[in-house]
Parts: C-alpha cells; sequence; structure tokens
C-alpha cells in the first residue's frame, strides 16, 4: 500500500468517527431546541459561543491546525443554529408591515393556522428565510392596476430564495378615518404610494393633500393615534375595526379587478407544477435573448411575461425576469 493509500484509509476511518460524533452532537442539540422552546430562549447565545470556541481551541496541541479548527467549529456552530432554527421556526410565516397590512391579510389567507411574524422591510423577510428564521415569506409581487415591485424584483436577483407558490388576493381600498369624521372634513390622506395610484379616480379634484406612508396598515394606524377628523388613510376595511376608524368611502380604487399577486418565497426548490420563473443576465450581443427564447421553447414552455430591470451601479445594464407555463405537466 502507498503512503497515499494508506493516507487515505485512515481519513476513511476518521470520517466514519466523525460520522458518527456529527449524529450524537445533532442529538444534543435537539435536547438543546426542546429547552430553549419550553423556556422561550433565543437561538442565538453569544457567551456559549465563545465559550465553546475558547475551550475547544485548547484542544489542540500542534499550533499549525489551530486556524483552521477555528474555522472548523465556526461552521459547526452555524450549523447548529441554521438547524435550530430551521426546527423552532418551521411553521412561522413572515410579511412586511404591520397587522392589517395586505401582505398580513394575504399571510392569513395562506397560511390560516401558522405563527406570523412581521418585518420593517421586504429585505428584512428575504434574509429571516434565509437565516432559517421563517420557514415562508409572503411578499407582494406585482398589482394588476399598478405593475410589478421593482424592489422585490431586486431582491429576488440577490438572495437565494426560490418561489414556493403564488396567491392573488383582491384588494378593496378604502378611505378610513376617525370616529365622526366626515369626507368634507378631510384635508391629508396618508397611504402607501400604490394604494393612493390605485384610488386616482376618487381622490381626484377633492383637493386633499395626498402623503406616501411605508404602509396602508401603517396608515390606519397613525391616523388613529392622531385622533383628527383632517386624517384619513386609504386602507383595507379590516383596519377599520383593527385601529376604530369609520370607513368613509368603500371601495375607492379605480380598477374593479384590483388584485395583487404575492409570491411565497422559501429555500427549497419546488420540482413540481407547471410554472416557473426565472431572473437571469445574458451577453450584450446580438441574439442573446432570442437563444434564450430557442431553449425555453425547445423544453415545451410558453412564455407569460418578460421584466427587465437596471442593474445597479452598471449604468444601462439589465437583467430579465422571465414567467413560463409549461405546456405539458413538469414531473419530478
Amino acid at each position: 500500500m502507498s503512503l497515499l493509500d494508506d493516507a487515505r484509509k485512515r481519513i476513511n476511518e476518521v470520517d466514519a468517527q466523525m460520522a458518527d460524533l456529527f449524529e450524537q452532537r445533532m442529538q444534543a442539540v435537539e435536547d438543546v431546541i426542546r429547552y430553549k422552546v419550553e423556556h422561550q430562549m433565543d437561538v442565538l447565545d453569544t457567551g456559549r459561543e465563545k465559550d465553546v470556541l475558547k475551550r475547544n481551541m485548547g484542544l489542540i496541541k500542534q499550533d499549525k491546525y489551530k486556524d483552521s479548527y477555528l474555522a472548523f467549529m465556526e461552521d459547526m456552530l452555524k450549523i447548529s443554529k441554521d438547524y435550530q432554527k430551521s426546527v423552532i421556526y418551521h411553521d412561522t410565516v413572515g410579511y412586511q408591515g404591520v397587522q392589517g397590512a395586505f401582505s398580513h391579510i394575504a399571510s392569513e389567507k395562506v397560511f390560516p393556522y401558522r405563527k406570523k411574524r412581521n418585518f420593517a422591510s421586504f429585505e428584512d423577510v428575504f434574509q429571516a428565510v434565509c437565516q432559517n428564521e421563517i420557514a415562508y415569506g409572503v411578499i407582494p409581487f406585482e398589482n394588476s392596476f399598478t405593475g410589478e415591485v421593482g424592489e422585490v424584483l431586486d431582491l429576488l436577483l440577490r438572495y437565494d430564495v426560490y418561489i414556493q407558490q403564488i396567491y392573488d388576493l383582491k384588494i378593496s381600498q378604502n378611505l378610513l378615518g376617525v370616529k365622526g369624521a366626515t369626507l368634507q372634513d378631510i384635508k391629508q390622506v396618508y397611504s402607501k404610494d400604490q394604494a393612493i395610484y390605485q384610488s386616482k379616480q376618487f381622490l381626484e379634484g377633492r383637493g386633499y393633500e395626498l402623503i406616501p406612508y411605508p404602509n396602508t396598515a401603517l396608515a390606519a394606524e397613525y391616523v388613529a393615534k392622531q385622533n383628527d377628523k383632517t386624517k384619513a388613510a386609504i386602507a383595507a376595511k379590516e383596519n377599520a375595526e383593527l385601529y376604530g376608524l369609520d370607513i368613509l368611502a368603500e371601495d375607492i380604487n379605480t380598477s374593479e379587478q384590483n388584485t395583487t399577486r404575492f409570491i411565497i418565497i422559501g429555500k427549497k426548490l419546488v420540482k413540481e407544477g407547471n410554472r416557473f420563473s426565472m431572473i437571469f443576465t445574458a451577453k450584450h450581443e446580438a441574439g442573446a435573448l432570442v437563444k434564450a427564447m430557442e431553449v425555453i421553447s425547445k423544453h415545451g414552455f410558453n412564455m407569460e411575461s418578460i421584466k427587465s430591470r437596471s442593474i445597479k451601479n452598471k449604468p444601462w445594464a439589465y437583467y430579465s425576469m422571465w414567467k413560463l407555463t409549461a405546456i405539458y405537466r413538469i414531473r419530478k
């Protein structure tokens, strides 16, 4: 047996021992998870991590291996944290905004029995999915009246997530005011910019000051807290009851078919279905997109739409998102 063969044999033997020890370690992590859930503890324990690294580094006798072992242990701790998060938060769904926001309403429709967690921004939701802090994120992707949410396209390109499913929510915008207010009292209207645009026909000529707000439900919450008859919010009907407001005007969106398509994002690739979307860049040369289309056609897909979006920090460069439907059903 050569020196190389002998070394590989010893590595295989050690790997077998490490695999067994790894399983034992993860079984101990299962007990940690049960304890943390029972006592409502956070997954991250910085002090514990420092102690583990310090103690284990003292077990390495040869200095030349210490840097490598440190990297190994840091990876091991990350694996442990990721696994803990995947178990503890496996039934948690995230959305952007506050209770009463359309994203929250969509979350309740798609996942009525799962725990919900709200985040300040769309990117926070994407990060939470990638870090196993939530199982799924419910994100508005496009509206039938105002078009796509451009920021979401950028986030889909940036983060390693997959679209698990889509959900179309019929949107009813309503003008909400404090108790006793009338349409004649209103001087300022707060809402998400898209909601204001969707209600453009109703708002025209009324002389209201239109003030963009991060989110429709936050706008309703703000108006309720101000308790000022001159302020109103455009939001879902659910917010009237939630924040103790009156509905001054119902269904004020210009389009009766006003619908927002939500995407459900997660970390796993769905391998069965008859529809998918993909984001990609192509070389800036003649025929590049045509070649991509030929591949799509060859594999039996019909292209429903193509959206282009500028690449940040690269003037006049773009990426595309294509939505495709299979002529035949995709099989595993």
